[in-house]
């Protein structure tokens, strides 16, 4: 790898992203989220530390449904901190949007305030999960000029 500011850039953020344990993969089909990967990995570290999340989480876009067991937009696994977003022909900010709202739940589980069966639609823990990716996205775009890209269409510069 030729070593220039983009590659030490993406280098940092890989670095930063490791030392909080979150592994995000991105399906290749998705290629316009895979070309904002630096863009989304910086969102989910922002979501960690806002959240105060220290544990291990995998973080899944895919772009099909059916093979992931996805019946929305996205889970999480609460056994294993494992979290599915589905990916195909939705915007950057609504799968950010979605990883914050999971993230969120892993949060609750964390803390001990998840009981089981959870309301899908409604009550405390679905609201609060809601409330508060809405709540991070607009954080996360508020704290940097360049995270406001989160918001367009265009690809995420390196540079």
């Amino acid at each position: 790898m030729k070593l220039n500011r983009k590659n030490l850039r993406k280098m940092i953020f890989e670095e930063i992203i490791m030392m909080n344990n979150i592994s995000v993969d991105i399906d290749p089909d998705l290629e316009r989220l895979g070309k904002n990967k630096i863009l989304i990995d910086d969102f989910c570290n922002f979501c960690a530390d806002n959240l105060k999340i220290s544990e291990p989480v995998n973080i899944k876009l895919v772009s099909n449904r059916g093979k992931n067991n996805i019946t929305t937009t996205a889970y999480y696994d609460p056994t294993s901190h494992d979290i599915v977003i589905y990916g195909k022909n939705r915007a950057i900010v609504d799968v950010c949007r979605s990883i914050a709202h999971e993230m969120t739940h892993m949060s609750q589980m964390l803390e001990d305030r998840i009981e089981f069966p959870v309301q899908d639609a409604g009550g405390q823990i679905e609201d609060e999960a809601n409330a508060r990716a809405g709540e991070i996205v607009k954080l996360f775009a508020k704290s940097d000029d360049k995270r406001k890209e989160i918001y367009e269409r265009k690809y995420y510069n390196n540079s």
